[in-house]
């Protein structure tokens, strides 16, 4: 596909409601609902009229930035640790009960809530994300790589200001045996990853008849290129414009960050209000937005210490963590990891938070395959995401309109 069709169809493929100038939608918090219950196979929202949907092949790369989409590369338990500041030896693979407490997570949030409150004009963060896909008639994978860096300030209104600059990175053969793999192919530097079967193109018509508001003819598949180069710097978003994503969970102001309750228990009481306002669900979804809430303050957003540290108590206290140990992350970074189960009853999903075993900031987020889906093992280290940057600051970002590469 050529560049400006790629950027061409991932701007089209953003949602409107996260426009920083836009006020929250109702109709659209019951459509995300619907889309976050109907991903775990209980379609149950109030009822009314659906959000319209787009319809389009993404490109590989889009499929990596639409991630949240947390996956990753290699077996990670190194040995088992105490936590951060002494207590108890973790057990590895110890069941998570409902009700249980992580002890790695709550030794992180002792050692974060330790950490110096910084300040500036600007929260800014870099982040490193990959997701793994089986090369088409080849018998390797490759991680396809992206970079996003993001700058959040007040604004003048409730909304905050935000820019963002998404990087393609370029793709990489995911293991030594991939590698190995690749170099007997030929050491390509360019990959076709499009499903081409006929169960791909029978699922876009199938989608493009389920939401089609037109009468032009449905979409063809398109290639889904990516490159070992990359692009470089592809998109920049600037305030006014239509964002590409965001967290999950409910939406929290930077203002109204500065009113959360720093005491666990009260916090979570808060949450569960702010998750109940945006959102309107069965118990074990709100609970799951209530978790993801949770992990936004604790990894996301500019918290205080305190605020953090309340954070990870709130997520420690939710059912399905896990406590694994000490792991080495994507980066080579030392830490403790927990791992965070799907909340609904036989729900699939795993994930990974990883956290520096000195100060408790999160270091990196990862999931796992829990089927074969896709080309991946189950148990498989599908993806990842890196925190890189994380900081206040106050240097202005680099652009202040929106842009597309081929557009400068």
């Amino acid at each position: 596909m050529k560049h400006d069709e790629l950027m061409r169809r991932l701007t089209d493929a953003r949602p409107g409601h996260l426009d920083p100038d836009r006020p929250v939608d109702p109709e659209v918090r019951r459509t995300e609902l619907e889309g976050i219950m109907a991903r775990t196979g209980e379609l149950q929202a109030a009822p009314g009229k659906r959000g319209r949907s787009r319809i389009g092949v993404r490109s590989a790369w889009s499929v990596a930035l639409a991630g949240v989409a947390v996956v990753a590369a290699a077996a990670l338990v190194v040995t088992v640790a105490g936590p951060p500041g002494g207590g108890p030896r973790p057990e590895a693979g110890a069941p998570a009960t409902d009700f249980s407490e992580s002890r790695l997570l709550l030794a992180a949030a002792a050692a974060v809530e330790k950490t110096e409150a910084t300040s500036g004009a600007y929260w800014y963060r870099e982040v490193r994300m990959a997701s793994l896909h089986r090369v088409p008639g080849k018998d390797y994978k490759i991680y396809v790589r992206h970079e996003t860096k993001s700058w959040l300030t007040k604004g003048t209104g409730k909304r905050d200001r935000r820019w963002t600059l998404f990087i393609d990175a370029g793709a990489r053969p995911a293991t030594p045996a991939d590698e190995k793999a690749w170099r007997a192919d030929g050491s390509p530097k360019r990959w076709d990853l499009t499903d081409y079967s006929q169960a791909a193109r029978r699922a876009l018509q199938h989608e493009w008849e389920r939401n089609r508001h037109d009468d032009g003819p449905p979409p063809e598949l398109q290639p889904e290129i990516v490159t070992w180069d990359g692009e470089g710097e592809v998109e920049g978003d600037a305030p006014g414009g239509i964002s590409d994503g965001g967290p999950g969970g409910a939406e929290i102001g930077l203002a109204e960050l500065e009113s959360l309750p720093t005491d666990p228990e009260r916090l979570r009481e808060r949450l569960e209000q702010i998750v109940e306002e945006q959102y309107n669900g069965p118990p074990h979804i709100q609970q799951m937005l209530l978790g993801q809430t949770a992990e936004n303050l604790a990894v996301e957003l500019p918290t205080s210490p305190q605020l953090r540290a309340a954070a990870y108590r709130v997520r420690a206290s939710l059912p399905g963590v896990r406590d694994i140990g000490e792991v080495t992350d994507r980066s080579g970074r030392p830490g403790y990891a927990v791992e965070l189960k799907n909340p609904r009853p036989g729900g699939e999903g795993k994930r990974r938070l990883i956290f520096d075993r000195e100060t408790g900031l999160p270091l990196s987020a990862e999931s796992y395959a829990t089927s074969a889906d896709d080309g991946h093992r189950a148990g498989e280290l599908a993806g990842y995401t890196t925190y890189t940057a994380m900081r206040w600051t106050d240097q202005a970002p680099p652009f202040d309109k929106d842009f597309m590469a081929d557009e400068r």
